[in-house]
């Protein structure tokens, strides 16, 4: 057995029959109808990703039909709740959802029940912490399927950084998100914010709500380095130079030029730290 012999076109379907409900009842609305369809692109890129990880990390070889599958899985159903999530700001645009969460309870109502799938796809989305602060991972006993679940945690998590810097550099995402749409032309120019270029300097992820400007946003995007699991996923970022455009929005964007370019150069340097 090899990871493309395993099937999973079944829940392929499950996900399918989220977006084709979601696209029914944003119909018309051309910018939810994108979104939508630009998700179901990104489940099946964040496959791909997750399938490259699970072959080139070291301590997932020999790992057998069981892993490889739950590790499919993950990265499949991560955003099966975003279709969920769409549909709701579609009717509300100004609220604030938790498609992880909406991914969790969409997984149970269709009868999925192993926390080494339910709770990486319910926090994917969140801060490093926020497995560890699970109360239901918190009441998993020691041994094999919690330190599996934090593995999986990790895959899920590297297959979507990867697949939505590929995705930012090839496809301008960066410019179709609400965040930017939302955006007054002075807050798309403005600096960096203090909070953002402390996070940058200890190495921490960007917290939702500090993100002010669009300067503050594209580092929250690249601050994605610092929270990555395994070495695979280092090397397709390097490789494929999937922060070079991002380098470039930012000196475009920020009206601090000399910050800007520390900030490239601080990250840069970073990244090449971990390269092979």
């Amino acid at each position: 057995m090899n990871l493309h012999s395993i099937d999973v076109s079944t829940e392929q379907k499950q996900l399918y029959a989220a977006f084709d409900d979601c696209l029914q009842k944003v119909r018309g609305k051309t910018f939810f109808e994108g979104f939508a369809k630009e998700k179901i692109k990104h489940s099946m890129q964040v496959v791909g990703a997750g399938n490259l990880i699970l072959k080139q990390e070291k301590s997932f070889q020999n790992r057998g039909e069981e892993f490889w599958r739950l590790g499919k899985l993950v990265c499949l159903f991560h955003d099966i709740g975003r279709f969920k999530e769409i549909y709701m700001l579609s009717q509300n645009s100004s609220q604030h959802y938790n498609h992880g969460h909406f991914s969790y309870d969409m997984l149970k109502d269709l009868g999925y029940t192993d926390l080494r799938l339910l709770l990486p796809v319910k926090r994917h989305g969140e801060l490093a912490d926020a497995l560890e602060n699970d109360a239901e991972f918190q009441q998993m006993p020691k041994g094999k399927e919690k330190e599996e679940t934090r593995e999986l945690y990790g895959l899920v998590k590297d297959a979507d950084k990867i697949a939505n810097l590929y995705l930012i550099k090839y496809d301008e995402r960066i410019f179709k998100d609400l965040f930017f749409e939302y955006l007054s032309e002075e807050d798309k120019y403005a600096p960096i914010s203090d909070k953002v270029m402390q996070a940058v300097q200890n190495h921490d992820l960007v917290r939702k709500g500090d993100d002010k400007s669009f300067s503050d946003r594209l580092i929250q995007i690249l601050c994605f380095v610092f929270e990555i699991y395994y070495q695979p996923s280092y090397d397709f970022i390097i490789r494929h130079k999937l922060l070079d455009n991002l380098f470039g929005y930012l000196l475009e964007y920020c009206p601090d030029k000399e910050q800007a370019q520390f900030v490239c150069d601080y990250i840069n340097d970073y990244l090449k730290s971990k390269a092979l």
